[in-house]
């Protein structure tokens, strides 16, 4: 907690108070971060850095903890979100599917969000100490044991839309034909599938040009199998694999070694490999963990 002592102590008095509501709402969108000195925000982003770190490796940890639920993971992954959040004087709040009614009857569906608010470095520490105590009563019952850096298994791709595709695979990675050794990668990726019978694709051989249309979206809906690699920090990979959690579906992730995992993804398994061999490997455990058998060729 030094690091909030240091703010409350090292702002201007009117910053620091928790009711100075005048003061707060003439900061900029940037809020306290924004006032605070170049030595308390580097201190913060080595904090954020430390905490990414530490996403990275207790996601696999409360995965295969038979005591906790999927509920866990997201209520973990939640944690993480707020405490940086809270090194960077804001609040987290999460808001799940709302069902919008009058009377009786649906008018529609609100869909899960996710917002910061500026606060105060008081505030911010108040949340930051609930955002740990949540992640550490998980942690208290967790598998501890290391995983011996295995690919930890997923139990199932998740809830498939209606009228999905048996045998196919959407492949969600960076795309560029400048960069060659991503062809090495996604051409992996449909051999391992193939060796289970299933069909892989990415968006470059449905769709021409790097928007993410429909018919993209309409591939990780009823795809069997969702496949992604974050190597490269896209940000549409990022915003496929977010529509594709947000509708309840599980993707198998992976990266080339040395990619960060931003927090939007941290609490889930994402092993790193070091070349082709290595994914391979990985890939076809995991294919024979969903396919629940060996591969057919």
């Amino acid at each position: 907690m030094a690091y909030f002592y240091d703010a409350i102590s090292s702002l201007p008095t009117s910053m620091a108070d928790a009711h100075f509501d005048t003061y707060d709402r003439n900061l900029s969108d940037d809020g306290y971060w924004g006032k605070a000195t170049d030595e308390l925000r580097n201190s913060g982003q080595g904090l954020a850095g430390r905490l990414a770190e530490l996403a990275q490796d207790t996601a696999s940890t409360i995965r295969r903890s038979p005591l906790l639920t999927e509920v866990d993971q997201r209520e973990a992954g939640y944690a993480f979100k707020g405490m940086r959040a809270a090194l960077r004087f804001r609040t987290f709040e999460s808001a799940g599917i709302e069902v919008l009614h009058d009377e009786g009857q649906v008018l529609g569906v609100q869909p899960p969000s996710e917002s910061e608010i500026k606060a105060n470095p008081s505030d911010s520490k108040e949340a930051f100490e609930r955002w740990f105590a949540s992640l550490e009563s998980r942690l208290e019952i967790a598998d501890l044991r290391p995983s011996e850096g295995r690919d930890l298994p997923i139990a199932g791709s998740g809830p498939i839309a209606a009228g999905y595709r048996p045998d196919t695979a959407f492949i969600m990675m960076w795309i560029s034909k400048d960069k060659p050794e991503l062809e090495d990668v996604s051409d992996r990726i449909k051999e391992c599938c193939a060796k289970f019978g299933v069909t892989a694709v990415r968006a470059d051989d449905i769709e021409h040009g790097d928007v993410i249309t429909d018919r993209i979206l309409d591939e990780i809906k009823t795809a069997e199998f969702l496949i992604a690699d974050i190597t490269g920090e896209r940000p549409s990979v990022y915003y496929e694999i977010g529509y594709a959690h947000a509708i309840g579906r599980r993707v198998s992730m992976y990266r080339k070694a040395g990619t960060p995992i931003h927090f939007d993804i941290a609490a889930y398994n994402c092993p790193d490999y070091k070349n082709l061999s290595e994914l391979g490997d990985m890939l076809m455990r995991r294919l024979e963990n969903l396919t629940g058998g060996p591969p057919k060729s």
